[in-house]
């Protein structure tokens, strides 16, 4: 039947399916050289260019298993050259660091001093909510757990402890006014949008001095247990 042969072996002769495996060997073989030219780096958490890098090779090494009429010469070239620019950067990565930020992109703090940093997010094109689930994943409580949070060029979370927390907002969605207002620290209410924390005994009326928002929470100071070695004030977490 023509349109089944068609739809299983396309325009090839049925012979070719014993010449995939071969042609699907030797670019495993070619493959698995070229990333050990690249180096451990690419086997780790995957940068814009070294993401690009993935992409042109597979792109090249699946022209030649599935088509008859392509050599995996031309693919082996592809391969050597990408592997070569991927290489050239790197180095120049190194010996400039412009050219480095230029490739990779650079570290942006989002978190400063337990407030969040909002142009930042913006600019990151991160919501509050995803800032959130990163820093919940991370074990923490509340914002004022943190010196630092960076989003890192690769695009993870590096979190700096504060050695000794203060009130902070919090960052679980659940909390409702009245849990916040039972677990709460005394004297503190932090806003709702950046988590300034501010002394007052009142609930403040004014806007938030660094955002603008008028919401204002009980700030909370929930102790919390950390079994990684991040306990000190300029120990990072990713």
């Amino acid at each position: 039947m023509p349109f089944i042969e068609r739809l299983l072996i396309g325009d090839g002769p049925w012979a070719f399916l014993v010449e995939v495996i071969p042609r699907a060997v030797v670019m495993y073989l070619l493959l698995l050289v070229a990333m050990r030219l690249m180096g451990k780096r690419v086997a780790a958490q995957l940068s814009i260019t070294e993401l690009a890098v993935i992409l042109m090779l597979g792109a090249a090494i699946g022209v030649p298993i599935q088509v008859s009429s392509q050599g995996v010469l031309p693919a082996a070239v592809v391969l050597l050259t990408v592997v070569a620019l991927q290489r050239l950067s790197s180095r120049a990565g190194l010996r400039w660091r412009k050219f480095e930020v230029l490739e990779q992109g650079d570290v942006t703090m989002l978190v400063k001093d337990g407030r969040i940093l909002l142009d930042a997010l913006k600019a990151s094109q991160i919501s509050r909510e995803m800032l959130a689930s990163e820093l919940r994943a991370a074990n923490v409580a509340h914002l004022g757990q943190l010196r630092r949070v960076y989003l890192e060029a690769s695009g993870s979370i590096s979190i700096i402890w504060r050695k000794d927390a203060s009130p902070g907002l919090t960052v679980r969605p659940d909390m409702e006014r009245s849990l916040l207002g039972a677990i709460g620290a005394d004297g503190y209410f932090s806003c709702w949008s950046c988590g300034v924390t501010r002394e007052s005994r009142e609930r403040p009326a004014q806007p938030c001095e660094a955002c603008g928002f008028e919401r204002w929470e009980s700030a909370v100071r929930v102790p919390v247990e950390r079994t990684t070695a991040t306990d000190t004030e300029d120990a990072p977490q990713t």
